[in-house]
């Protein structure tokens, strides 16, 4: 036998030695099935074109044992495979997996075996539940002016799935309260949106020439914005131009640039000054972006959260 096979059985670990049990089975349909009863609330939606790429690959006998474990963990729940596993029902076939028994439900999000997770998904996993499009405002807000790159880029990677899921976690309520969850329009306007509402509510000390709250200047920023109007029927006036004025300049560039998206770092600039213009009710000419972030630093703004309003009784949390 090669040495460095004697070497690996010789430091085999047993379950009781690590928690942990590895094996290979083989896993038809009704296997497949008690399986997937397993799998966890919080797991990513199934995507079915991805399940009939695998499932025409198992029954044409090109699918293969390979590194990608299905993870079962100790309070038995299944943490992935969900999309193998369903291949394997619909091609109606059995296939050889390696299985991991005893990983804590904490270590799934830790797993990007298969169709890799995105950091939504991540989270959700986690624990936090949070939409994709809530994951891209968050980050946009979170977004450095002076960095050259946009928020879901300077905050993209894994290593930032833990700062993402507590800066949402202290502005949920607000981006609840505007349904941001799966919203129409830029994410950039959103982000703005909950840069007016916090900056209103813990650094405006008297309330600008247009009298709104902070609600309702930042959910009025948002209408104006993907609308030309208010869902509620407030009136607009020169202390509502540069909300109108961001409007006209995201659907000239679509038109200029045949349906580019308002995605670049200047867009986001452009954003940022006309939120707080807006939410400072300036009149304005023409929206050009301010060298530096007109805004307090949002990572250090306290949280949002049950914050009392003025104009709102009460809300529901």
């Amino acid at each position: 036998m090669n040495n460095i096979l004697q070497d690996l059985y010789d430091c085999e670990l047993s379950f009781t030695d690590c928690g942990h049990k590895a094996f290979i089975v083989e896993v038809g349909p009704e296997l497949a099935q008690k399986l997937l009863n397993l799998n966890f609330d919080q797991n990513r939606k199934l995507s079915q074109p991805y399940v009939e790429r695998m499932s025409s690959d198992m029954k044409n006998g090109n699918w293969s044992l390979s590194n990608d474990a299905i993870v079962v963990s100790d309070g038995l729940q299944v943490g992935n495979a969900q999309h193998r596993l369903n291949a394997v029902i619909r091609s109606n076939t059995a296939q050889k997996f390696i299985v991991l028994f005893g990983s804590p439900k904490e270590a799934f999000q830790k797993f990007d075996t298969g169709k890799k997770r995105t950091m939504e998904q991540r989270i959700t996993i986690s624990g936090v539940e949070i939409s994709q499009k809530e994951c891209c405002i968050i980050r946009h807000t979170m977004n450095d002016y002076e960095s050259p790159s946009v928020g879901t880029m300077q905050y993209g990677y894994q290593r930032h799935d833990n700062l993402v899921a507590e800066t949402y976690k202290k502005h949920k309520q607000f981006l609840r309260l505007i349904g941001a969850n799966k919203p129409a329009g830029s994410a950039f306007i959103y982000a703005g949106a909950l840069k007016i509402y916090a900056e209103m509510l813990h650094y405006s000390n008297n309330l600008p020439p247009h009298g709104h709250d902070p609600l309702t200047r930042a959910k009025l920023f948002v209408d104006l914005c993907l609308n030309g109007y208010s869902t509620v029927d407030i009136s607009s006036g020169p202390t509502e131009v540069a909300a109108l004025k961001l409007k006209n300049t995201i659907a000239r560039k679509k038109e200029d640039l045949k349906g580019q998206y308002w995605t670049q770092k200047y867009d986001w600039r452009v954003t940022m000054t006309a939120a707080y213009k807006f939410m400072l009710g300036e009149k304005v000419v023409n929206l050009v972006p301010y060298k530096t972030d007109p805004f307090h630093n949002f990572m250090r703004m306290p949280t949002t959260n049950s914050v009392a309003l003025p104009g709102y009784s009460e809300i529901n949390w």
